[in-house]
């Protein structure tokens, strides 16, 4: 589809230029003209897609949209904008540009990727199962980012807990590969639709009928995206927050509750994405005391960084803002059900002269608190 024609598609003529996406986008906050409105305005202007450095800034939180009066998709148009420079004005990767250089790898048919590693003799897996965990990047990511928080692996390990728990023996896939989010939202749609392809013929020649993620950027990819790329899927998609706030609700799941006051941070793609909001909250009330930050829900504050571009101190000190925010609350706990908000809240974390609340994975939690 032409950029003009995707424009008009997500409402880009509609904004009245009021400023509210620039009063909530994080990245506003950086010295600099960087506003999602600003960007909207060259185009329609210039009749032309920007091509500078800024389009990269955005996070793609969809703060913007969520508070647009007028309907404007402005966080899809920066995406769709980034596939017409993607190539020219190439992003600033994070961390030497390691993880996009893993996710092209696996993007490769002749690639077979071993993330399995971490599996234990304990645990309850069925390889003919109809239920799949699909575990995503949290193998590459325990490899990267053991320096400052030791053993995500932990996340996949309570995934298994937790469906056993629910008398689901998953089956694990030795192929799974990227589910290609970043490759999607930083425009490389080559990259993306080949991860695409290759997890969706790998996943049905399987004749799996259900898969679970513990990740929801990863959920929201195969809900939303994988779909309008390949059609129908022939498996459901799930997140195990859901699930699991089911369990407890109907009670074959039932955990040990505590005193311990815990407040959450909203996964962009879980909570504005995917609207599954009081879900993880049900959860932590069978945990412990719920402690409610200022801004939650469909209005939470992004972790700050996506995609692994552009991290910076500004990035930082929006983390820190958010980890000041979560103690105010009294709580002990800050949990949360998106890897990447565990990494980068506990990266901003190290620059604090006290470590300070305690940044927990809500299915870690879950999994500790079993009663069997």
């Amino acid at each position: 589809m032409r950029i003009d024609d995707r424009a008009r598609q997500l409402g880009v003529s509609g904004c009245v230029t009021c400023g509210r996406c620039t009063w909530s986008c994080p990245i506003s906050r950086r010295p600099g003209d960087f506003s999602p409105r600003t960007l909207v305005e060259r185009f329609l202007r210039e009749g032309q897609v920007p091509e500078d450095k800024g389009i990269w800034s955005c996070t793609n939180c969809a703060m913007c949209s969520e508070v647009c009066d007028s309907g404007v998709r402005f966080h899809e148009f920066i995406r769709d904008l980034r596939t017409e420079i993607v190539n020219d004005v190439p992003p600033e990767m994070t961390h030497g540009g390691i993880i996009p250089y893993v996710r092209r790898l696996t993007s490769m048919p002749h690639i077979s990727p071993r993330k399995n590693t971490w599996i234990t003799d304990s645990m309850e897996l069925d390889p003919e199962s109809g239920t799949m965990l699909f575990v995503g990047c949290i193998p590459y990511f325990d490899v990267m980012f053991r320096d400052f928080r030791a053993d995500l692996l932990e996340i996949p390990r309570a995934a298994v807990s937790l469906l056993n728990a629910m008398e689901v023996r998953p089956a694990l896939m030795e192929e799974e590969r990227c589910c290609g989010h970043d490759a999607y939202w930083i425009g490389d749609m080559i990259t993306f639709e080949s991860l695409a392809r290759l997890n969706i013929e790998a996943i049905e020649e399987r004749g799996i009928e259900r898969v679970v993620f513990t990740c929801p950027e990863g959920y929201w990819t195969f809900k939303e995206l994988y779909p309008r790329l390949n059609g129908p899927l022939g498996f459901e998609v799930k997140s195990l927050t859901e699930l699991l706030a089911n369990a407890i609700e109907d009670g074959s799941v039932v955990l040990e509750r505590s005193e311990k006051k815990i407040t959450f941070q909203d996964p962009c793609r879980l909570g504005r994405y995917s609207s599954i909001i009081d879900e993880p909250r049900s959860i932590i009330d069978a945990l412990g005391r719920r402690m409610e930050m200022g801004r939650t829900g469909r209005l939470s504050a992004c972790c700050g960084h996506s995609n692994w571009v552009n991290c910076d101190t500004y990035t930082r000190d929006w983390q820190l803002e958010r980890l000041g925010e979560a103690e105010s609350t009294g709580a002990e706990v800050l949990a949360t059900a998106c890897p990447k908000c565990l990494i980068h809240l506990t990266c901003a974390q190290r620059n604090l002269s006290e470590k300070g609340i305690k940044i927990e994975d809500i299915h870690v939690m879950a999994a500790s608190a079993l009663k069997l």
